[in-house]
């Protein structure tokens, strides 16, 4: 792909709304109109769907299912989340890409990919990242916080995930505790964090989330579809990745700026109302140990309190839960 490509497709994105000269691109990136065309060329059999008019210009009508670090860059211009976004057409994981980039390198970064071909969810259970249907993303953040107040961490990012997801769907969207999003019991987005530190400080967060986004039935293979949906499933239309992409960071952001500044008892009652693990039997597994028991509350320190069969009460950090 050219070296201007992503500068003409993040032109285009600019000025949707109305046709834009070869001529006009050409003055603004200091080429010619013969590299312009080649570019709008490539483009368009890259599948981004280009009406071009002489003497009027070229519109963007429709983009494909895959991500432009042109665009990417444009719409989180003003987001204070990261200071590198990168991206990826296909990787193993991009937690292993977020790794792989902390080495000599302190700035918070975005990685998004259109897919992965290992990606990994908690406990190490696979997670299904196919190409151009979700959105794939891991997040490196620098909090200069204690290791105490990591696990609240996941608390508060998930409500910032629930309500991006909620902003594209009428349907209730649901935190199972501490950190997998829900529709109708039905699973849309998990997400995974990983701490790199040293003997006394946290060097980095590394958040990788996996959202479902305009997943069909027919996409989820026979042993998920019971347990898995997409946002697509439960909205009137197809999600705008680029939209959804800007809503989600924004939606972080707020409650990453919470974490850093507010105690977890300011969201408590929000986290609590938003929870879908309620008055029901559950299943956890606690350290390969299992147990039947119900949730009863989230304290002030973001632990879980459950009841177990023998009606003792145990204060659970972190668990996996089946509902």
């Amino acid at each position: 792909m050219s070296k201007y490509s992503q500068d003409v497709i993040r032109m285009l994105y600019m000025h949707q709304s109305e046709y834009i000269s070869g001529q006009y691109i050409a003055n603004q990136l200091n080429i010619s109109r013969a590299a312009v065309k080649k570019v709008i060329d490539q483009l368009k059999k890259d599948g981004c769907k280009i009406e071009s008019i002489n003497h009027k210009g070229h519109q963007l009508n429709e983009l494909p299912d895959s991500w432009y670090n042109g665009i990417v860059s444009y719409i989180l211009k003003n987001s204070q989340l990261a200071s590198e976004i990168k991206v990826f057409k296909s990787v193993e994981s991009t937690q292993i890409i977020a790794k792989q980039e902390l080495v000599d390198n302190n700035k918070s970064m975005i990685i998004l990919s259109d897919e992965q071909t290992k990606g990994r969810g908690r406990f190490n259970r696979n997670w299904a990242s196919s190409k151009g249907k979700g959105l794939w993303m891991s997040l490196v953040l620098r909090p200069n916080v204690p290791f105490s107040m990591i696990p609240k961490f996941n608390l508060f990012v998930a409500l910032g995930i629930r309500d991006a997801i909620q902003s594209f769907t009428n349907d209730k969207v649901e935190i199972k505790w501490p950190n997998d999003i829900y529709i109708a019991d039905k699973k849309v987005c998990g997400f995974l964090t990983e701490m790199i530190a040293n003997y006394d400080s946290i060097d980095a967060i590394i958040c990788g989330i996996g959202i479902n986004l305009n997943h069909s039935d027919s996409d989820f293979s026979d042993d998920i579809k019971q347990r898995a949906t997409s946002i697509r499933l439960h909205s009137n239309n197809k999600i705008n990745r680029y939209s959804f992409l800007k809503k989600l960071i924004s939606s972080i952001e707020k409650r990453y700026s919470q974490f850093l500044t507010k105690p977890f008892t300011e969201i408590r009652n929000e986290y609590i109302e938003a929870s879908n693990i309620w008055q029901r039997q559950l299943r956890f597994t606690e350290n390969d140990k299992q147990f039947i028991g119900e949730a009863i509350d989230i304290d002030n320190d973001g632990f879980l309190i459950v009841r177990d069969e023998n009606n003792d009460v145990r204060r659970l950090i972190s668990a996996d839960i089946d509902i």
